[in-house]
């Protein structure tokens, strides 16, 4: 088990490297930072939720409402596992990591940023078909910013990016399974067989 973990932290040491130095661009030093910083998101995330619950109608509420409850536990869940694993940072350990944001004290895996990202992507995936092609693109490329600035090894965002679809998929049943008619599973009126 010892020779597994070494050499998966020898091979995400090497993609980190990677993907953190040798990938880097004008564009990316720009644009990265901004993906990686969660209060650039709170205004385009408080505009799309208001446009999904004024015209996406009452499934939409389901929806928010199971994303709220997916970011909530993917976040906590996180924070339990990292409090686990204590795996320290790139940013702390490698020389020469580029380094583009503050690196925080806290532990590395998972990347919190991965899972919530993931984890409102599935729910808004399963939930809301019309924008299905935009949000797992919007959660990959928050998950490589955290590797491009050099706050977490490729297996963390990995690892959060599984968590995060595990949780948004567990949320997401729950309200299909409690509210079918929200979600088109069976006709409105109709009684549903227990």
């Amino acid at each position: 088990m010892a020779a597994l973990i070494l050499g998966f932290s020898s091979v995400d040491t090497w993609l980190f490297l990677v993907l953190n130095r040798s990938l880097q661009n004008p564009l990316f030093d720009l644009v990265m930072p901004i993906l990686s910083t969660k209060r650039y998101a709170l205004l385009p995330a408080a505009v799309a939720v208001l446009m999904l619950m004024v015209w996406g109608g009452k499934r939409m509420w389901l929806v928010v409402a199971a994303g709220a409850l997916a970011i909530t536990l993917s976040d906590l869940g996180a924070n339990l596992i990292k409090a686990e694993l204590h795996r320290p940072r790139p940013c702390h350990v490698i020389v020469g990591a580029r380094l583009l944001m503050e690196c925080t004290q806290s532990f590395s895996l998972p990347s919190n940023h991965a899972s919530n990202m993931f984890a409102i992507a599935t729910v808004g995936w399963l939930g809301f078909p019309r924008w299905r092609w935009l949000l797992p693109l919007l959660a990959s490329g928050v998950a490589y910013s955290r590797v491009y600035v050099g706050v977490h090894y490729p297996g963390d965002v990995l690892v959060g990016a599984f968590w995060g679809v595990g949780i948004g998929w567990a949320c997401t049943a729950c309200a299909k399974r409690a509210l079918p008619e929200w979600f088109g599973d069976t006709p409105p009126g109709s009684l549903r067989k227990t």
